[in-house]
């Protein structure tokens, strides 16, 4: 019989404080207008966390909309908007969830792509040892790393977390089918935070350059590097798995941009129906952005089961991630 990884359940959460273009714009006295923002970036609104809420909190929201019983696994969680340097997100999330089990609770960074590169270790991780079920995670506050007075960043990232229960079964009902994750090595890096690591360290006598505040230095540059390389390994990947466009009944993608979305869809002639874009109400929520679009499809009954779904994000590093996943409820 066949032994099959598959999502049995997803969950998402986003905070409730819902943040308007126009109010950023008065908070931080910038001067831009609403129709342009929504007309140039394709975002009206986004979602923040309050002062005291962290990365893990988000995190536990998610999962705990899973309802599991008795969860027996390894916990994977993708995020660049970790608690602390050390100890790690995953283990902070693991003591809220009171789980007292041994197995491991792991923080992995691959930016936008990171739920992907999860879920493909996850995967792993089930196949190769007697372990029957998994947990990946992805939750970013990516509020508490923005300069509000940035117009090319203040406006596009936002907060939330995505969980996905992972179980092995012979004659599952879904199956993950295949996953592939590249990194395209550079040393140009569009998009970046510079302080806070072993090269800028942060200075507790001078005030420094290096902040811990994302920045794009070529929005230009990432919009077309972006599309380009998402269009080719999809291309690539789909000849490497005996799959064509056509075989697919859903897309999912990382939202970093609607207009990127827009592009690479045009590119492989599938129509804007087969998939969901929740970036300007949701905006740019880097690794968890992927899985609560995901997460909105199912709720919504986009997806179904049997439906055969390509999930795919692209982030910082140059980071690639693409899975294939019957939809398994």
């Amino acid at each position: 019989m066949a032994i099959n990884v598959w999502p049995k359940n997803i969950a998402h959460f986003v905070p409730e404080k819902i943040v308007t273009n126009n109010d950023i714009i008065a908070a931080n006295s910038l001067k831009m207008k609403d129709s342009w923002i929504q007309k140039r970036i394709g975002i009206y609104e986004r979602r923040w966390v309050d002062e005291k809420i962290a990365a893990s909190d988000l995190a536990v929201m998610a999962a705990k909309k899973l309802n599991m019983n008795n969860f027996q696994g390894a916990i994977w969680v993708s995020t660049i908007s970790q608690d602390y340097f050390t100890p790690s997100t995953a283990s902070i999330i693991k003591n809220k969830l009171n789980l007292e089990h041994d197995y491991p609770a792991i923080d992995l960074n691959a930016a936008c792509a990171g739920q992907i590169f999860a879920l493909e270790m996850a995967v792993s991780r089930l196949l190769t040892t007697d372990e029957k079920e998994a947990l990946v995670i992805a939750t970013e506050v990516r509020s508490k790393f923005l300069n509000k007075l940035d117009r090319r960043t203040v406006f596009l990232f936002a907060d939330g977390a995505c969980a996905i229960h992972l179980v092995k079964e012979e004659n599952s009902q879904g199956n993950i089918e295949w996953t592939r994750c590249q990194t395209i090595p550079s040393d140009s890096y569009e998009i970046l935070v510079l302080g806070g690591g072993s090269v800028h360290p942060f200075d507790q006598n001078n005030e420094s350059e290096y902040t811990p505040f994302i920045k794009m230095q070529d929005g230009d540059k990432i919009f077309q590097r972006t599309t380009e390389s998402l269009v080719t390994v999809i291309s690539g990947s789909l000849k490497k798995y005996n799959s064509k466009i056509s075989d697919y009944d859903f897309f999912v993608f990382h939202q970093g941009n609607g207009a990127i979305i827009k592009k690479v869809l045009e590119a492989m002639n599938v129509s804007t129906d087969k998939t969901l874009i929740n970036f300007d109400k949701f905006g740019n929520t880097s690794s968890a952005s992927m899985g609560i679009a995901l997460s909105e499809a199912v709720q919504q009954k986009k997806i179904n089961k049997g439906d055969k779904v390509l999930v795919m994000a692209m982030g910082a590093g140059y980071h690639i991630g693409l899975a294939s996943i019957v939809w398994g409820y």
